[in-house]
């Protein structure tokens, strides 16, 4: 018990210290997103890589988190902000292929399914999101459309950025993510 609460302070801590005041995508007012181009720092991270079935990701992604700040909490590291995925396949038919990670500040020790990574700075297509999870798709819509009218290529692994804890959130329509598709310089 006291590690879940643990978990959630540090969780609650890090969603708060990374929320900004950004124009949202909203599934219930249905406005339109502000997309931009910005360009996002390198990161350090532990990551957990999956395959699942694409109707299964949530629970999955669930499981990976929880394996992740078990290992981030057992070895006394302070994430360095909010817990992200990058997808590197999706088949709503298939098989999902995702790393579920958590920033940390430097090079740490992995075990055998926990890994650390650099990702590279990136220019990245990017908006913030606010809803559930399962009603996204026009967002991913409204950002191929974005990057197709502005002539940006995508690298094709797509990021989210989990800004709300959704173990703390009542409502999944108040859940709030960071979308980012990195584009090629």
């Amino acid at each position: 018990m006291k590690k879940a609460f643990v978990l959630n302070l540090i969780l609650a801590g890090m969603f708060f210290l990374y929320a900004g005041s950004v124009s949202v995508f909203s599934q219930d007012t249905g406005s339109k997103s502000v997309i931009e181009v910005i360009q996002v720092d390198a990161q350090k991270a532990v990551v957990l890589k999956s395959e699942v079935p694409s109707n299964a990701v949530g629970p999955a992604m669930g499981k990976a988190y929880e394996a992740l700040y078990g290992y981030v909490m057992s070895n006394n590291i302070t994430p360095a902000g909010p817990p992200f995925a990058v997808y590197y396949s999706y088949d709503p038919n298939g098989n999902t292929v995702f790393e579920a990670g958590v920033p940390v500040n430097g090079p740490v020790d992995g075990n055998d399914e926990i890994v650390y990574k650099e990702f590279p700075a990136m220019k990245v297509v990017s908006t913030q999101y606010k809803g559930a999870y399962e009603a996204m798709e026009n967002v991913y819509s409204e950002l191929t459309k974005y990057m197709t009218d502005n002539r940006l290529e995508s690298t094709g692994t797509s990021w989210e950025v989990y800004m709300t804890d959704p173990s703390q959130v009542t409502d999944p329509n108040d859940n709030e993510t960071l979308i980012y598709f990195p584009v090629k310089e």
